[in-house]
C-alpha cells in the first residue's frame, strides 16, 4: 500500500508541476505587456491577474486556502508582510492572501530559474544571497527603497527554508529595521501546514488545506532602531502562538535529517549580522 501511495504521489506531483508550468507560460506575455505599459503604482490589474493564476494553480493542485484576518485591512496603505517559511507554497499563499500590489524578496538562486526567475526580475522582486554580507546590504537598500515608494513587500525573515522540526527559526533583523526606518506597518502572516503539503527538501506535492492567520497592523511610526529586537520577538511570538494551536508538542511534524541542511552556515551569518 505504501508503494502504491508513493506512485500516486509521484503522478500527482508531475501533474501539479506540469499544470503550473503551462499556466505560467500562458500568462507570461500578459505580465510582460502589462509591465511595459504601466508603472509600479498602476499595476493593480496585474496583481489581480497574478492572483487568478495562483488561485487556479492551487485549485489544480487540490490545495485549499483559508485566510483568517484579525482585522479588516486598509489596502490604501502599504505594509511589510512578514511570514514564517517552511515551503515553496508560501509564495502562492502570499499572492493570494495579500490583496494589493506587492513585491517579494527571495533567494538569488530563484532569479536564475527559467520563467520564474525572469518573471521575478520583471515584477521588481528583490534577490538576496544570504551567505553574502554585500548581497544582504544591497538587498536591504532595495527593500527600504521599495517601502519608501509606498509599495507593499512580502518577506520571510527566517531566510532559507530549513526543514527542521522547529516551529520557527531565528529571524534576521533587516526587514524589521527597514519597517522602522520607513515607518511601514507590519502584517504578520502565520502559515499553517504548507511545509507538509509541499516540503522544500523533496519534490512532492500533496492535496490538502493551508490556513493563514493575518494579524492586525503593527505600527512602527513610534519606534526607533533601538526597538528592533523587541519588534522581531513580538512578530516571532505572534507566529509561534498561532503555530502552537496546531502543533501543541512544539515540534513541526516532518521527517528530516539535520545533517542535510547548512544550519551552521545559516546561524553563522546570523551572528555576523548582529
Amino acid at each position: 500500500m505504501t508503494r502504491i501511495k508513493k506512485i500516486i504521489e509521484i503522478i500527482w506531483t508531475i501533474w501539479c508541476l506540469l499544470s503550473a508550468t503551462i499556466l505560467i507560460l500562458i500568462s507570461f506575455p500578459v505580465v510582460i505587456i502589462h509591465v511595459l505599459i504601466f508603472n509600479e503604482n498602476k499595476r493593480k490589474n496585474l496583481d489581480m491577474f497574478v492572483r487568478i493564476i495562483a488561485k487556479t494553480i492551487m485549485n489544480l493542485w487540490g490545495i485549499k486556502q483559508k485566510f483568517i484576518f484579525e482585522k479588516k485591512l486598509d489596502y490604501n496603505r502599504s505594509y511589510l508582510y512578514v511570514a514564517n517559511h517552511k515551503s515553496y507554497l508560501d509564495a502562492f499563499i502570499a499572492i493570494l492572501g495579500i490583496k494589493q500590489y506587492k513585491n517579494f524578496i527571495g533567494k538569488s538562486e530563484m532569479f536564475s530559474w527559467p520563467i520564474i526567475g525572469t518573471l521575478s526580475k520583471i515584477l521588481g522582486n528583490v534577490p538576496v544571497k544570504r551567505e553574502s554580507s554585500s548581497s544582504r546590504k544591497k538587498s536591504y537598500e532595495w527593500l527600504v527603497e521599495i517601502l519608501n515608494k509606498q509599495i507593499s513587500l512580502f518577506i520571510c525573515p527566517e531566510g532559507a527554508v530549513y526543514m527542521n522540526d522547529k516551529l520557527i527559526n531565528e529571524m534576521r533583523n533587516g526587514g524589521f529595521r527597514a519597517a522602522i526606518e520607513s515607518n511601514t506597518p507590519i502584517i504578520v502572516m502565520s502559515i499553517i501546514n504548507a511545509g507538509i503539503l509541499f516540503p522544500s527538501d523533496k519534490v512532492r506535492i500533496r492535496p490538502g488545506k493551508c490556513i493563514t492567520y493575518m494579524s492586525e497592523p503593527i505600527e512602527t511610526s513610534n519606534l526607533t532602531i533601538n526597538d528592533i529586537d523587541n519588534l522581531r520577538e513580538k512578530v516571532k511570538n505572534i507566529i509561534l502562538n498561532n503555530l502552537l494551536k496546531y502543533y501543541p508538542n512544539e515540534k513541526y511534524p516532518i521527517e528530516f535529517n539535520p545533517q542535510d541542511y547548512k544550519e551552521k552556515v545559516y546561524l553563522d551569518t546570523l551572528k555576523k549580522e548582529k
